[in-house]
């Protein structure tokens, strides 16, 4: 009993008052001044040249992984007949596969594909601010949800489901980062099937491909992002004062 009665009639920290009036200062500074600039700026980001794209050979990329051909020199029109194996030769094959060894790269490195490359650095200081700003928002939206009480709770619903907005704006921010990552990952992969065997084409085509669709999924994300903006500061700013006061004292006043 002594215990509630402490926490009963203890007064909120006044740091903590000041951090919440801070949080709040910096949220409606977001949602007001932020957001609809963001919203803005990545619409336009996406009219640009970089983003604005039709012919998406352009972001083929040169490997400088040698063909056969080009190592050896085009195979000839009458090539000389194969003379019949002997036992020797049997014996001195190696065990390595012909056409299984990693082709000599002729400039000593296969390099990322420079125009994926600059899109990437161009998204992911966007990414990173989307998901810092979601936090904040989210974090001065549960500093504002009351004590649990019987009744008047529709405000508090109305808080709840703006923080799952938000919570799936922030996470969906998270994958693109992760979705980044991965593209590196899976073209080194592909990059390394073609030097090792560089004689089948299809490993070529198959990396332009993949670089393609993931400048596509690219574009998409900054769509995405722009899309985050633009749901957060409607959702935001309809709802606001519920977020700041999600129980009215009108039913005090009756009586």
């Amino acid at each position: 009993m002594e215990y509630y009665e402490v926490f009963h009639n203890i007064e909120e920290n006044e740091e903590i008052k000041k951090y919440k009036q801070d949080l709040t200062k910096q949220v409606e500074k977001l949602v007001v001044e932020v957001f609809p600039r963001q919203m803005v700026e990545l619409g336009q980001l996406l009219e640009t040249e970089r983003f604005n794209v039709t012919d998406l050979s352009v972001f083929h990329s040169d490997l400088r992984i040698p063909s056969p051909a080009d190592i050896n020199g085009s195979p000839p029109d009458n090539p000389p007949a194969k003379r019949k194996r002997t036992v020797s030769d049997t014996l001195n094959d190696t065990a390595t596969p012909v056409g299984t060894k990693q082709a000599p790269l002729f400039k000593g490195y296969v390099p990322s594909n420079p125009k994926l490359v600059e899109i990437v650095d161009c998204l992911k200081p966007k990414i990173i601010d989307t998901m810092n700003r979601c936090n904040t928002i989210k974090v001065w939206i549960q500093l504002r949800i009351p004590k649990i009480e019987d009744g008047n709770n529709f405000g508090v619903s109305i808080q709840e489901d703006i923080l799952a907005e938000v919570s799936k704006a922030e996470a969906d921010s998270a994958k693109f980062m992760e979705q980044i990552s991965r593209y590196f990952s899976v073209r080194a992969k592909l990059v390394s099937k073609a030097a090792k065997y560089p004689h089948l084409d299809d490993y070529r085509r198959g990396i332009n491909e993949y670089d393609e669709k993931v400048f596509l999924s690219f574009k998409i994300m900054l769509m995405e992002l722009r899309n985050i903006y633009a749901i957060l500061y409607d959702v935001i700013i309809k709802n606001f004062e519920k977020i700041k006061q999600p129980r009215s004292s009108h039913a005090n006043s009756l009586y």
